[in-house]
Protein backbone atom coordinates (compact mmCIF):
# COMPACT_ATOMS: atom_id res chain seq x y z
CA UNK A 1 0.00 0.00 0.00
CA UNK A 2 1.28 3.47 -0.88
CA UNK A 3 2.19 5.62 1.68
CA UNK A 4 0.29 9.06 0.96
CA UNK A 5 1.03 10.88 4.21
CA UNK A 6 3.15 13.99 3.86
CA UNK A 7 6.75 13.62 4.68
CA UNK A 8 7.75 15.57 7.92
CA UNK A 9 10.47 18.02 6.60
CA UNK A 10 13.91 17.59 7.24
CA UNK A 11 15.62 19.36 10.18
CA UNK A 12 18.74 21.84 10.47
CA UNK A 13 19.77 24.60 8.83
CA UNK A 14 19.11 24.71 4.93
CA UNK A 15 21.88 24.20 2.37
CA UNK A 16 24.15 27.25 1.41
CA UNK A 17 23.60 28.09 -1.92
CA UNK A 18 26.50 29.06 -4.18
CA UNK A 19 25.16 32.70 -4.12
CA UNK A 20 25.68 32.27 -0.34
CA UNK A 21 28.92 31.45 0.10
CA UNK A 22 30.29 34.30 -2.30
CA UNK A 23 28.73 36.46 -1.08
CA UNK A 24 30.02 35.07 2.84
CA UNK A 25 33.67 34.52 1.33
CA UNK A 26 33.28 38.40 -0.01
CA UNK A 27 32.52 39.52 3.90
CA UNK A 28 35.47 37.73 5.01
CA UNK A 29 37.68 38.83 2.32
CA UNK A 30 36.26 42.36 2.76
CA UNK A 31 36.63 42.20 7.08
CA UNK A 32 40.33 40.36 6.70
CA UNK A 33 41.43 43.24 4.11
CA UNK A 34 40.28 45.94 6.97
CA UNK A 35 42.22 43.59 10.04
CA UNK A 36 45.30 43.12 7.83
CA UNK A 37 46.14 46.40 7.51
CA UNK A 38 45.03 47.73 11.22
CA UNK A 39 46.91 44.99 13.07
CA UNK A 40 49.56 43.14 10.38
CA UNK A 41 49.83 39.62 10.46
CA UNK A 42 50.67 38.78 13.67
CA UNK A 43 47.99 40.52 15.08
CA UNK A 44 45.02 39.59 13.10
CA UNK A 45 43.37 36.72 14.40
CA UNK A 46 40.55 34.35 13.21
CA UNK A 47 38.18 35.09 16.60
CA UNK A 48 38.70 38.80 15.88
CA UNK A 49 37.59 38.15 11.97
CA UNK A 50 34.59 36.12 12.88
CA UNK A 51 33.76 39.07 15.54
CA UNK A 52 33.57 41.72 12.47
CA UNK A 53 32.06 39.51 9.73
CA UNK A 54 29.86 38.58 12.89
CA UNK A 55 30.12 34.86 12.87
CA UNK A 56 31.22 31.79 15.13
CA UNK A 57 35.08 31.37 15.05
CA UNK A 58 34.33 27.85 13.81
CA UNK A 59 32.48 28.86 10.60
CA UNK A 60 35.37 30.94 9.25
CA UNK A 61 36.96 27.45 8.83
CA UNK A 62 34.81 26.16 6.34
CA UNK A 63 35.98 28.59 3.99
CA UNK A 64 39.76 29.18 5.12
CA UNK A 65 41.84 26.95 7.06
CA UNK A 66 43.76 28.91 8.70
CA UNK A 67 44.72 32.75 8.48
CA UNK A 68 47.60 32.19 6.13
CA UNK A 69 45.43 30.37 3.64
CA UNK A 70 43.64 33.85 4.27
CA UNK A 71 45.82 35.95 3.36
CA UNK A 72 47.34 34.12 0.46
CA UNK A 73 44.04 34.31 -1.20
CA UNK A 74 44.20 38.21 -0.28
CA UNK A 75 47.59 38.73 -2.16
CA UNK A 76 46.25 36.62 -5.24
CA UNK A 77 43.02 39.06 -5.26
CA UNK A 78 45.19 42.35 -5.09
CA UNK A 79 47.99 41.18 -7.56
CA UNK A 80 45.59 39.72 -9.96
CA UNK A 81 43.90 43.61 -10.40
CA UNK A 82 47.00 44.91 -10.55
CA UNK A 83 48.00 42.70 -13.23
CA UNK A 84 45.04 43.29 -15.12
CA UNK A 85 45.42 47.31 -14.79
CA UNK A 86 48.79 46.64 -16.11
CA UNK A 87 47.94 45.13 -18.85
CA UNK A 88 45.96 47.65 -20.05
CA UNK A 89 47.93 50.25 -19.20
CA UNK A 90 50.45 49.06 -21.84
CA UNK A 91 48.14 47.65 -24.10
CA UNK A 92 48.07 51.07 -26.38
CA UNK A 93 51.43 50.74 -28.94
CA UNK A 94 53.88 52.57 -27.51
CA UNK A 95 57.41 52.75 -27.43
CA UNK A 96 59.29 51.45 -24.45
CA UNK A 97 60.14 54.20 -22.35
CA UNK A 98 56.62 55.52 -22.76
CA UNK A 99 55.44 52.03 -22.14
CA UNK A 100 57.90 52.21 -18.47
CA UNK A 101 56.70 55.71 -17.77
CA UNK A 102 53.04 54.41 -17.58
CA UNK A 103 54.16 50.90 -15.86
CA UNK A 104 55.58 52.80 -12.98
CA UNK A 105 52.77 55.74 -12.68
CA UNK A 106 49.89 53.31 -12.99
CA UNK A 107 51.77 51.02 -10.31
CA UNK A 108 52.51 53.71 -7.52
CA UNK A 109 48.66 54.79 -8.13
CA UNK A 110 46.95 51.71 -7.56
CA UNK A 111 48.86 51.55 -4.28
CA UNK A 112 48.43 54.92 -3.50
CA UNK A 113 44.86 54.56 -4.52
CA UNK A 114 44.45 51.66 -2.25
CA UNK A 115 46.68 51.61 0.81
CA UNK A 116 44.69 49.10 2.85
CA UNK A 117 45.83 46.69 0.21
CA UNK A 118 49.28 47.63 0.57
CA UNK A 119 49.90 47.14 4.17
CA UNK A 120 48.50 44.01 3.73
CA UNK A 121 51.07 43.05 1.30
CA UNK A 122 54.09 45.09 1.96
CA UNK A 123 54.22 45.83 5.75
CA UNK A 124 53.81 42.00 6.01
CA UNK A 125 57.10 39.86 6.16
CA UNK A 126 56.67 37.61 3.03
CA UNK A 127 57.63 33.53 4.42
CA UNK A 128 58.15 30.61 2.06
CA UNK A 129 54.98 28.17 1.53
CA UNK A 130 57.20 25.17 0.50
CA UNK A 131 60.18 23.43 1.67
CA UNK A 132 61.83 24.14 -1.93
CA UNK A 133 61.51 27.83 -0.56
CA UNK A 134 58.84 29.35 -2.73
CA UNK A 135 57.35 32.25 -1.09
CA UNK A 136 53.46 33.29 -1.39
CA UNK A 137 54.16 36.34 -3.74
CA UNK A 138 55.38 33.59 -5.84
CA UNK A 139 51.93 32.54 -6.05
CA UNK A 140 49.63 34.70 -5.67
CA UNK A 141 50.76 36.11 -9.23
CA UNK A 142 53.31 39.38 -7.79
CA UNK A 143 55.66 37.89 -10.74
CA UNK A 144 53.01 39.10 -13.09
CA UNK A 145 53.51 42.16 -12.56
CA UNK A 146 57.02 42.43 -11.82
CA UNK A 147 57.21 40.35 -15.32
CA UNK A 148 55.37 43.06 -17.28
CA UNK A 149 57.92 45.74 -15.76
CA UNK A 150 60.66 43.11 -16.89
CA UNK A 151 59.51 42.58 -20.36
CA UNK A 152 59.17 46.14 -20.97
CA UNK A 153 62.72 47.20 -19.19
CA UNK A 154 64.01 43.76 -21.32
CA UNK A 155 62.97 45.61 -24.79
CA UNK A 156 63.97 49.51 -23.63
CA UNK A 157 67.70 47.81 -22.94
CA UNK A 158 67.49 45.77 -26.63
CA UNK A 159 67.33 49.23 -28.54
CA UNK A 160 70.03 50.82 -26.30
CA UNK A 161 67.27 53.39 -24.63
CA UNK A 162 68.40 52.51 -21.03
CA UNK A 163 71.54 53.43 -19.28
CA UNK A 164 71.79 49.89 -17.32
CA UNK A 165 72.15 46.77 -19.50
CA UNK A 166 70.60 44.67 -17.85
CA UNK A 167 66.59 44.10 -17.31
CA UNK A 168 66.98 42.57 -13.98
CA UNK A 169 68.77 45.08 -12.60
CA UNK A 170 66.94 48.04 -14.15
CA UNK A 171 63.78 46.44 -12.78
CA UNK A 172 64.79 46.37 -9.24
CA UNK A 173 65.61 50.11 -9.87
CA UNK A 174 61.86 50.55 -10.86
CA UNK A 175 60.17 48.61 -8.47
CA UNK A 176 62.17 49.79 -5.23
CA UNK A 177 61.39 53.51 -6.24
CA UNK A 178 57.48 52.78 -7.12
CA UNK A 179 57.04 50.92 -3.35
CA UNK A 180 59.74 53.72 -1.99
CA UNK A 181 57.29 56.34 -3.26
CA UNK A 182 54.03 54.69 -2.62
CA UNK A 183 55.26 53.79 1.06
CA UNK A 184 56.30 57.45 1.83
CA UNK A 185 53.09 59.32 0.42
CA UNK A 186 50.94 55.89 2.35
CA UNK A 187 52.35 56.25 5.55
CA UNK A 188 54.11 60.01 6.05
CA UNK A 189 50.77 62.09 5.76
CA UNK A 190 51.87 64.17 8.24
CA UNK A 191 54.48 65.60 5.79
CA UNK A 192 53.07 67.72 2.93
CA UNK A 193 53.78 65.83 -0.35
CA UNK A 194 51.69 68.03 -2.14
CA UNK A 195 49.31 66.60 -4.84
CA UNK A 196 49.57 62.96 -5.13
CA UNK A 197 48.97 62.54 -8.91
CA UNK A 198 51.40 65.38 -9.02
CA UNK A 199 54.45 63.32 -7.10
CA UNK A 200 53.66 60.05 -9.12
CA UNK A 201 54.09 62.10 -12.50
CA UNK A 202 57.40 63.51 -11.21
CA UNK A 203 58.39 60.20 -9.79
CA UNK A 204 58.00 58.05 -12.98
CA UNK A 205 59.47 61.11 -14.78
CA UNK A 206 62.53 61.20 -12.62
CA UNK A 207 62.92 57.69 -12.79
CA UNK A 208 62.97 57.37 -16.60
CA UNK A 209 65.40 60.26 -16.51
CA UNK A 210 67.73 58.50 -14.20
CA UNK A 211 67.55 55.38 -16.54
CA UNK A 212 67.51 56.54 -19.74
CA UNK A 213 71.01 55.99 -21.74
CA UNK A 214 72.82 59.71 -22.29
Amino acid sequence: MTDIRPKTATRGRPRRTESDTAEMRARIMRAARDLFARDGYEGMSMRKLAAAVGCAPAALYAYFPNKRALLRVLWQDIFGELGGVLSYTIATPADPLTHLHRLLTETIRFWVQRPDDFRAIFLIQDEPLEPDGTYMADDAGARTSLGLIREVAGKAVSLGLLSIADPDRATSVCVAAINGAALNLITIPEYDWGDDETVISDMATTIIKGLKAS
